[in-house]
């Protein structure tokens, strides 16, 4: 991997990744933060930011920044996280410049037009909404909000109706101007190009920009059990959430962490999916995930099933919970989770806008960039007494969180809720 590193003197980070069998190139500007730098009362405004960046600057109107990118026949877009929001665009490498030229002029300088401002505030709305109608995300969403009550970490990165009513066009630009800042920035490239050309380009844009203050990553969130039931009409499933801690994004366990999560409920072949649907057809859906930030992480397996099946669910998960603290995983089992980690690992770095993501990401939590070939052999480490060792924390129980949503008051989950 021909990757480099450099920081501009006002503290702007770039890296870049030449990719010379490509004729694309990928530029992302990161910055760094997200719903977890929000207040409670303004939840919700770093993704209104990201949705306004859209809608006009100094030099460009609206129409005139998808005209740009539609020139080119490029590909432009954003998205917020809880630690990050990402803009991004991926283009021939002989329009690079023109990416340049235009991200860094809506990262820079938007005008945060006042009609735009409540036109956008009714799009939020709606997607608000959509979460509301889809019980897989809407469940989700519950599950951190319990498992990290009162803490950035656990609130919706759309934030609510209310906060969202409630945000101004003075708060955006007092946000915008405390947090897009140079050191809370990276320009993230890769694709055919060449790195002296890129750091011409950075600095061309980026360099006059005010250093600012680094993000406050605020207090680590403390976890606790517990238990919410919510009651939602017109759901034919009850959608449910059962998770725990896991090692957070940087932490020495974290490849430890995946295979747990993969042998439990990662694929086809996983213990849940084998055990709880093939064996006994009582999902259609159950799963686990990971997720991992700069201080927390947390494993959650999410199940849709019959209301009446729901209990039998839970009981089953947690049986499998137990199976990990009390019987080391298999040597099949384990090769399996390798071999399917890694393939998943390389699968995702082939093309130049998933390069770009993956240099920005390691910036962010490791400021560093770790080879393929680093990462495919600590995978390759972690033993099956790692994995036991790391389940017996994971699951004594001291942070098992459970979210459901039903449309009979969970009168059937209560119980086995107390009993958790």
């Amino acid at each position: 991997m021909d990757v480099q590193k450099k920081e501009l003197p006002n503290g702007l980070v770039i890296a870049s990744e030449a990719m010379p069998h490509l004729r694309s190139a990928s530029l992302g500007v990161w910055i760094q933060t997200g719903s977890c730098s929000e207040e409670a009362e303004n939840s919700g405004i770093s993704h209104f930011i990201e949705h306004l960046l859209f809608k006009g600057t100094k030099r460009r109107s609206m129409a005139k920044i998808a005209e740009t990118i539609d020139s080119i026949g490029g590909q432009l877009n954003a998205f917020t996280e809880k630690e990050y929001v990402g803009y991004y665009a991926k283009v021939l490498d002989e329009h690079l410049p023109i990416a340049f030229d235009l991200l860094s002029d809506m990262v820079l300088n938007p005008v945060f037009p006042a009609a735009e401002i409540e036109r956008e505030r009714n799009v939020i709305f709606e997607e608000i909404n959509m979460v509301e109608d889809s019980p897989q995300e809407l469940i989700q969403d519950l599950f951190l909000e319990t498992f990290w009550k009162k803490h950035p970490l656990g609130r919706p990165i759309s934030g609510t109706k209310k906060t969202v009513s409630g945000i101004t066009r003075t708060d955006i630009k007092n946000y915008f101007k405390r947090h897009y800042t140079a050191t809370n920035i990276i320009v993230s490239v890769a694709g055919n190009i060449r790195h002296r050309d890129i750091q011409k380009l950075a600095g061309r844009y980026f360099s006059k920009l005010e250093s600012g203050t680094p993000a406050d990553h605020g207090v680590p969130p403390v976890a606790g059990a517990a238990r919410t039931v919510r009651n939602k009409a017109n759901l034919e499933q009850t959608h449910l959430c059962l998770g725990t801690t896991a090692p957070p994004i940087a932490d020495k366990e974290r490849y430890c962490a995946h295979l747990l999560c993969n042998i439990l409920g990662g694929g086809m072949s996983s213990r849940l999916f084998q055990n709880i649907r093939e064996k006994r057809g009582l999902v259609y859906s159950i799963y686990s995930m990971l997720n991992q930030y700069r201080d927390a992480g947390t494993l959650v397996v999410y199940a849709g099933t019959a209301p009446d099946k729901a209990p039998e669910v839970l009981e089953l998960t947690l049986r499998e919970f137990s199976r990990f603290r009390n019987r080391p995983v298999s040597s099949r089992e384990l090769s399996r989770a390798k071999e399917n980690i890694k393939g998943s690992i390389m699968l995702s770095l082939e093309s130049s806008s998933s390069r770009m993501s993956n240099l920005a990401q390691q910036m962010i939590y490791h400021d560093r960039f770790y080879e393929l070939e680093e990462i495919l052999k600590a995978v390759q480490r972690v033993s099956a007494r790692d994995i036991r060792d790391l389940a017996n924390r994971m699951f004594d129980g001291s942070c098992l969180t459970l979210t459901a949503l039903s449309n009979r008051n969970g009168r059937n989950l209560k119980s086995v809720a107390m009993e958790l």
